[in-house]
């Protein structure tokens, strides 16, 4: 191998051990792209000049002051100047810059799983469990009609999750539960989305697709297959037309008929 074509992973190799020397563990806060060392060069080139400057300044207050307050860490995920700049210290400190959400609420605070709450108390159960997120400064963003017990098995399942930290006080998560695959979906016969798009799960079932879990509480009718069908052939022709008229298309909504709700039974 020619001596040029060694350089990039020798660059690379040398930028790593500038981490290792300052003890920063690159994984939490760096997005690696080891099919491209000339992109992760400079991501890592970028990041070491910042946290230099960072450490000759001593402060985020007065690096923002020296230079006029367009300063912004270069970590990864990049979620808005307020949370990148608390996770950038955390990080700098050797603490933690993401956690489970269980462990971001306050401590001892404990929820039974959903089996194991009657229907007398799931109500209350869900209220206790929504504030204690709310307190820890999560926000949820989920359809009010869809039932308790879909809504608590969701948010129960979240708490194993982990998620970057966000400065106190600065707003957090918001939990909206969508994962972008309807037929999986616990909040399906209650979303607008879910209600106008046909998946392969629907023609095979014969019937818009919902889970067992779903199931117990709403069913989807013989006829519901032929409206999926009707409502994605509307989706996908307002958005041909959208993109023939719009060739730099932006982000655009369309609006879908969900009437048909009342085809579940």
């Amino acid at each position: 191998m020619a001596k040029k074509d060694l350089n990039p992973y020798l660059q690379n190799l040398s930028l790593k051990q500038e981490f290792e020397l300052l003890g920063l563990e690159l994984n939490e806060v760096m997005e690696f792209t080891p099919f491209d060392l000339d992109l992760e060069n400079r991501r890592l080139q970028q990041l070491i000049n910042f946290v230099k400057r960072y450490q000759d300044y001593g402060s985020r207050k007065i690096m923002e002051t020296i230079e006029n307050g367009y300063v912004f860490p270069p970590i990864f995920p990049g979620i808005s100047p307020d949370s990148d700049w608390y996770r950038f210290e955390q990080w700098m400190q050797g603490k933690p810059v993401r956690k489970k959400v269980s462990e971001q609420m306050t401590e001892g605070t404990t929820f039974r799983k959903p089996g194991e709450i009657g229907d007398d108390e799931i109500e209350a159960e869900l209220d206790r469990l929504e504030q204690a997120l709310a307190d820890a400064g999560f926000g949820i963003d989920l359809n009010p009609e869809i039932p308790p017990r879909l809504v608590y098995g969701y948010l129960y399942e979240e708490l194993d999750e982990t998620l970057e930290l966000d400065m106190p006080g600065n707003g957090g998560w918001y939990l909206g539960g969508c994962g972008g695959y309807c037929p999986g979906c616990f909040q399906r016969p209650w979303c607008e989305p879910g209600l106008s798009s046909c998946w392969g799960e629907d023609e095979e079932a014969g019937k818009m697709c919902l889970t067992e879990e779903v199931s117990t509480f709403v069913s989807a009718s013989p006829q519901s297959l032929e409206i999926l069908r009707e409502l994605q052939e509307k989706e996908d022709a307002d958005f041909e037309k959208f993109k023939n008229e719009n060739p730099n298309p932006g982000f655009g909504d369309f609006e879908g008929n969900t009437d048909w709700i009342a085809g579940l039974n």
